[in-house]
């Protein structure tokens, strides 16, 4: 067993330049899956003194919450090397619904995230189920 193949990706913010003081939101679903991996991926910055807003809530229904465990410090924006955020989340337990909010301050700042869903209850076996366009297995 490839443990590889039995996840989904999803896409929760896609590549954009998120403008000075604006907000890039994505959620997912992780009914199903017990296990969730959220990355978010940012550009270098032009400033290495710019606060970066960034949250992970959760939800049942439309109400996202911040759970005191979800909480993740960033470092200052780097003005030479891109940054990628991670958290890795147990889903047992938790709410089903994940939402990540990123708010660019002081300067616009390229940004995405996705989500990588694992350990599903009914293992994913086409490329829509993983969640990507096409795939290849060899």
């Amino acid at each position: 067993m490839i443990h590889a193949q039995d996840t989904k990706f999803v896409s929760l913010i896609t590549p954009q330049s998120v403008a000075t003081n604006a907000t890039a939101t994505g959620t997912v679903s992780c009914q199903g899956f017990d296990y969730a991996e959220v990355f978010i991926h940012l550009a270098t910055q032009t400033a290495s003194n710019v606060d970066v807003t960034l949250t992970l809530t959760e939800s049942d229904g439309t109400t996202y919450t911040t759970a005191t465990d979800l909480a993740l410090t960033t470092a200052a924006p780097d003005t030479s090397n891109a940054q990628c955020y991670k958290w890795l989340l147990d889903m047992r337990g938790r709410k089903k619904n994940l939402k990540i909010t990123y708010t660019a301050a002081g300067a616009a700042r390229v940004a995405s995230a996705h989500a990588i869903l694992s350990r599903a209850e009914q293992a994913p076996t086409t490329a829509a189920g993983r969640g990507v366009t096409a795939q290849v297995v060899a």
